[in-house]
């Protein structure tokens, strides 16, 4: 027997047992030995049902073995086999050849193994190559944006035993029965507890039948929910204005003429522009506000100061109000009877919530990855993190539990990079604009007119912003600039994860001459690649996968040896970089200045600093130096994490505080118990952005952006809402004949069933879903 967990997409990273026969993995069991904490239910055990089936769908055909070159046209599904050494020699030589012709830097290799090793070998490498080190989350659209504006950190959640304190639990974008199969019990044991479950959803899904109350949103008018909710706080009053005082900048000063930040620089000559004002109640004056950027006190306390939340003065003959009175007034059309007719929601049901929220002791929001999906999830997000702070619950009793950012583990980081050959990251949404050409595809698909007036800008004016951004160094440039000749794609599958899936793949291959794919099973991705490398499965690798949302390091313990020709996501790394240092040598090609970014690429040393001169040329050896190397895991942890399958984190693992030893762990405490700076620009929760573009499109406070309804073309009458399913982690499992058995065996799409009336279609029969993006067919249901 031995330990693993599971490298997918889901964010829960539970312990398994794995029991072998004659050097096969046959089945797999839950561990059920994690510690208790006080009052809090127990963990154990932790898993679903694609951790269950895991043995078995490892052994299905789909399941790569060996190195494949293709023979056919991209596409055509023909293959040959052939060895690892004719496989890294034709990347290793192509690398090469690239660099010296092309230039360094036009080459990307993109990571998303959810396990350390794994994610770190192809990041550590693309650093040693000036690469292109594309941001997956972004190309999954799996970031938080106006989370991220309001307090940085956005993916820093709580530990999820941390639910079951809460009294009033909002699944926001978030179906937990379904998609958060281990933790989802604290939910239920929080309910049992006394604490109400509402569930916001278009559909209902099974976390809506666990609610006290299901609001049926209209599809993407979630940020008007918001809104009207925001207003009754605001309109009762139910808000904890010393909370908003010091932690927020809702206190800070505003031109009146031009909606700009008051700042030390308007006031002085030479003053600094990241020191900003509130108007001090006690001096009748306007005061530097402590905690800011360029603040010399570097605390969150007020001291003397009691800032106004509200009003308008003059500073130094200056008129200013102060962020809250914009925000006020701009929140005020959003009414619950206003945002009825968008979002369906009755105001005595928007009331009613509000009312909860205002009356409970420990909000929690769940908010799932979908809110940034689609376009005004950016102000939704932001409006989401104002109601919890409003009722001054963020950082005390309460939390917004996006996904996870991970923990604070300093030899993760170690592993992941050499000093000073950092590569070049990208922004996959801005590659995808390019490279998939969708500038040009959005022109087509969007009536430009439509969207001058229903958003404020068109498709040409986004054209405009982004090459201000890169022109003025706020976004890098380098997918403008540089082409991915060599493109190495490790866990991720670009073309299905993307949008205009057909439409992206046939530019992007215009670009790309190799096209390599890392995976343990073969995937739409690896089917137009040109050459497809075999990783390891879960049950044959050496790892650890760390989540925040437990306390707790999960082993890939390796309780069998890579079969048939698979090898590690480490050491494909090691192997490449030994072939790109024996073909530099051979070759006669040694060091090649990167003066873009300040850097060179050393080919004939490339293996020598991967693997920092053979220290860390094994799986264990390199395991043992993150783990070494982490403060909050240490000497000793690697023995108790192959003993058990798991190690508890220690204090220092927290990003935004301690990691308590006796109760859940809870983010952004510390700004609040030690009058920490957050790190925004005003030191605040910050929910006022004074930029140029936030002010013009009239979104430099958080309110909605879109009328709601659809944005693009009439033709395409139907809107199309994508849950996660129960029966896999995106593809994760989702060929398992286990699994597979339990559905319908093929892919559905649920219509409405008076839709599918007025088209004659019935339960069972397939249609075919289009737009000028593509198309699929799926069966009704």
């Amino acid at each position: 027997t031995g330990f693993i967990t599971h490298s997918n997409g889901c964010v829960a990273g539970c312990a398994w047992k794995v029991f072998v026969k004659n050097g096969v993995p046959m089945r797999e069991e839950q561990v059920s030995q994690y510690p208790q904490l006080p009052g809090i239910p127990d963990m154990n055990p932790r898993g679903c049902q694609k951790g269950a089936v895991y043995c078995s769908w490892s052994k299905q055909p789909d399941h790569l073995k060996w190195p494949l070159k293709r023979v056919g046209e991209r596409g055509s599904r023909q293959w040959k086999r052939i060895s690892w050494d004719e496989a890294l020699t034709e990347i290793a030589d192509k690398i090469i050849d690239t660099t010296l012709t092309r230039g360094p830097g036009n080459m990307a290799i993109a990571q998303r193994p959810f396990a350390v090793l794994s994610n770190k070998a192809y990041g550590r490498l693309a650093g040693l190559l000036g690469a292109m080190k594309p941001d997956v989350s972004s190309m999954t659209g799996d970031l938080y944006p106006g989370i991220q504006t309001v307090r940085m950190p956005a993916r820093t959640v709580s530990t999820f035993d941390d639910w079951f304190t809460s009294d009033l639990i909002l699944m926001w974008h978030k179906n937990p029965i379904v998609t958060r199969i281990p933790d989802a019990h604290f939910l239920m044991e929080a309910r049992y507890n006394g604490a109400r479950l509402v569930n916001i959803s278009p559909d209902y899904n099974p976390s809506s039948v666990h609610s006290d109350l299901h609001i049926p949103v209209a599809s993407g008018t979630d940020s008007h929910l918001a809104a009207a909710l925001v207003n009754v706080l605001i309109a009762e009053k139910k808000y904890k204005v010393d909370y908003l005082k010091e932690q927020t900048d809702l206190p800070f000063l505003v031109h009146t003429k031009d909606g700009k930040f008051l700042r030390e620089s308007d006031l002085k000559s030479g003053g600094n522009a990241e020191v900003f004002y509130v108007w001090d109640m006690k001096s009748g004056k306007a005061v530097p506000a402590p905690g800011s950027m360029g603040s010399k006190d570097k605390t969150l306390k007020l001291g003397d100061i009691d800032p106004a939340l509200e009003g308008t003065f003059k500073a130094e003959g200056i008129e200013v109000s102060t962020v809250f009175e914009r925000l006020k007034a701009e929140i005020a059309p959003f009414t619950p009877e206003a945002t009825h007719p968008t979002t369906g929601i009755h105001p005595s049901v928007v009331r009613q919530l509000a009312g909860w929220i205002g009356d409970c002791k420990a909000l929690r929001i769940l908010d799932g990855y979908n809110n940034q999906k689609h376009f005004d999830g950016f102000q939704c997000g932001r409006l989401k993190i104002l109601i919890l702070t409003l009722i001054g619950h963020h950082g005390t009793t309460g939390s917004i539990d996006t996904t996870y950012e991970g923990w604070k583990l300093e030899g993760v980081s170690a592993i992941g990079g050499v000093k000073g050959k950092s590569g070049r990251s990208v922004s996959m949404v801005l590659a995808q604009w390019v490279w998939g050409e969708q500038y040009r595809r959005s022109k087509a698909y969007y009536d430009q007119e439509q969207l001058k007036a229903e958003i404020g800008f068109t498709v040409d004016d986004m054209e405009s912003l982004r090459l201000e951004s890169e022109a003025k160094g706020w976004m890098p440039n380098w997918q403008s600039i540089k082409d991915p000749v060599v493109y190495i794609n490790a866990g991720i599958n670009i073309f299905a994860t993307s949008n205009g899936y057909q439409h992206l793949r046939d530019n992007f291959l215009k670009r790309c001459e190799l096209l390599v794919n890392v995976d343990f099973r073969m995937n739409s991705g690896c089917m137009y690649s040109d050459i497809v490398l075999p990783a390891a499965e879960n049950t044959e690798k050496l790892d650890i996968r760390e989540t925040s949302v437990t306390r707790f390091v999960h082993a890939f313990g390796q309780p069998v040896k890579p079969m048939y020709e698979r090898k590690t996501d480490w050491q494909i790394g090691v192997a490449l970089a030994e072939k790109i240092q024996e073909r530099a040598k051979a070759r006669g090609v040694a060091r090649v200045d990167d003066p873009e970014i300040k850097s060179s690429i050393d080919f004939d040393k490339i293996y020598d600093e991967f693997t920092m001169n053979g220290t860390v040329a094994k799986d264990e050896d390199a395991l043992r130096f993150v783990m070494e190397k982490s403060k909050a895991l240490g000497p000793g942890s690697y023995e108790e994490l192959m003993k058990n399958g798991f190690v508890a984190v220690g204090p220092s693992a927290g990003k935004t505080g301690p990691v308590p030893k006796d109760k859940p762990y809870r983010p952004f405490t510390v700004n609040v118990t030690d009058k920490k700076p957050y790190g925004t620009l005003t030191g605040r929760l910050q929910f006022y952005v004074d930029h140029d573009w936030f002010l013009r499109f009239g979104a430099a406070v958080p309110k909605p952006q879109f009328g709601g309804g659809v944005l693009g073309p009439k033709k395409y009458p139907f809107v199309r809402n994508s849950p996660h399913t129960r029966w896999g982690v995106h593809s994760f499992a989702r060929t398992s004949e286990w699994l597979l058995r339990h559905q319908r065996g093929e892919p559905d799409v649920r219509m409405n069933p008076k839709a599918m009336a007025a088209k004659g279609i019935k339960n069972g029969d397939q249609v075919r879903i289009f737009n000028s993006s593509g198309e699929f067919f799926a069966m009704a249901k």
